[in-house]
């Protein structure tokens, strides 16, 4: 199943397809989507056989058939040179468009496997441009995809160090340079992740809505409710543990590596240069655990397969221990170390306004970067450089200025990860606050320099 390029070259360019298999691929998840569907109405109907299946049926069929027609216009419309010169994708169906990217934009190449397509061998890749969307092409061989991407990365690193990188076009058959070693930061293994997993406020939230579903189903005599009772536990079990199996993070370069997935796998790239900010999460059970999970906000980093959610690819360790938590922390921040940081609690009197909570709020400023912590039944630290901070507000609502207290808020880009600094005295919020934006230039300014 080898990509075969298109036998034209026009002034010594290769131009290449996608893989023919694409409408199969396509075709596939499609039918694979239908079949999710008919086991759901299947179950919802109370295991009872009737003109159901059938619409079923016939529903998969045709969504199959279009899905495949779509993958064979797509294979036969779509166009690709990757050269020395330029990366372009070119498709000509009802209308023509032409998509150029710069190498000295790209700032990563993602590949991800769906399920039908990693059993095909097929992959998808994602070129990370630094906007919202990015260049997606799909699909390729998986072999293709990752000889492409090892091309893209070097061609982008000679534009913007300035030199050569090499010459010649990279053709389908073309093997990758050796590549830099990738470095092992991080690795959960099954356990981390399944404990992580069924001992956390969420398993426990989940178990008590199956049983008000068994309930319902024991009083309303309604099988179907204990099933969606079931499958409710099950799809978020799944949805914590079957995106993140086999985690691992890698270091190869100045870029980190991330790799995910059981059923489909997902491999990102993610630049430190571009993190914006980092929250460190571990709610009431997982205390119990010492385990910890990371989330980051980074410029333009989402999913580069589009079939999985946004939220799960922000995740840069699913389950960890602190000492994980660390490496992580120093593979995207070296120079951070947080036991360097002082924190400092909220004045006495800010008991009146959290009263449950008050305990857990501290704060801090580093040399590099601002943290604040919070939460009861979840503790969240938030931590943002003072370099990515955009602006920043002093907030005083009528309680507080009856308190002589303040709020400060830090804002980056949007994400995941917030920070605010919660019910300081008002004279030390200003000062803060003016000496936060101080911090801000300055840390902007050396960067520059």
């Amino acid at each position: 199943m080898d990509d075969a390029p298109l036998a034209v070259q026009t002034e010594a360019k290769v131009v290449e397809r996608p893989s023919p298999l694409t409408g199969l691929a396509r075709s596939g998840i499609a039918l694979a989507a239908a079949a999710v569907f008919f086991a759901r109405d299947f179950a919802e109907s109370s295991g009872s056989f009737s003109r159901g299946p059938l619409i079923a049926g016939v529903v998969a069929a045709a969504i199959a058939l279009i899905g495949g027609v779509s993958g064979i216009i797509t294979w036969r419309t779509t166009t690709f040179i990757a050269d020395d010169d330029e990366f372009r994708i070119e498709r000509n169906f009802i209308s023509k468009s032409s998509t150029r990217v710069d190498y000295t934009k790209v700032q990563s190449i993602d590949i991800s496997q769906p399920l039908i397509a990693r059993l095909l061998g097929l992959a998808k890749v994602h070129i990370d441009v630094g906007g919202a969307g990015g260049v997606g092409l799909s699909f390729l061989t998986k072999a293709r995809a990752e000889t492409l991407r090892e091309h893209l990365l070097r061609r982008m690193q000679a534009a913007k160090t300035g030199s050569g990188g090499g010459s010649g076009e990279l053709t389908s058959l073309e093997e990758p340079t050796e590549a830099e070693a990738e470095e092992l930061v991080v690795a959960v293994p099954p356990r981390n992740l399944m404990l992580g997993t069924l001992v956390s406020l969420g398993a426990l939230a989940s178990l008590v809505l199956a049983a008000v579903f068994v309930l319902v189903s024991i009083f309303a005599t309604a099988p179907v409710t204990l099933v969606a009772g079931v499958i409710a536990v099950v799809g978020w079990v799944w949805s914590q543990t079957g995106k993140n199996w086999g985690f691992r993070m890698t270091r190869q370069g100045d870029t980190l590596r991330v790799r995910r997935g059981l059923l489909s796998t997902v491999t990102q790239g993610l630049r430190p240069k571009r993190v914006q900010a980092v929250a460190i999460r571990q709610d009431l059970l997982q205390r119990l655990t010492g385990l910890y999970q990371v989330s980051v906000t980074v410029l333009g980093y989402g999913d580069p397969g589009s079939d999985d959610d946004a939220s799960t690819n922000a995740i840069v360790l699913p389950y960890g221990t602190w000492d994980e938590v660390m490496a992580v922390l120093h593979a995207i921040w070296p120079g951070v170390d947080l036991n360097a940081i002082e924190p400092h609690p909220q004045p006495a009197r800010a008991r009146w306004l959290t009263p449950f909570t008050f305990r857990t709020h501290t704060w801090g400023v580093g040399e590099d970067v601002v943290v604040a912590q919070h939460g009861l039944l979840t503790q969240i630290r938030s931590i943002v450089p003072h370099r990515r901070m955009q602006s920043a507000s002093i907030e005083q609502g009528p309680l507080q200025r009856r308190l002589r207290l303040a709020s400060i808020s830090v804002h980056t880009t949007d994400g995941p990860v917030s920070l605010r600094l919660y019910h300081l005295d008002a004279d030390v919020a200003r000062r803060v606050f003016e000496d936060q934006l101080a911090r801000a230039r300055q840390a902007r300014a050396a960067v520059e320099r």
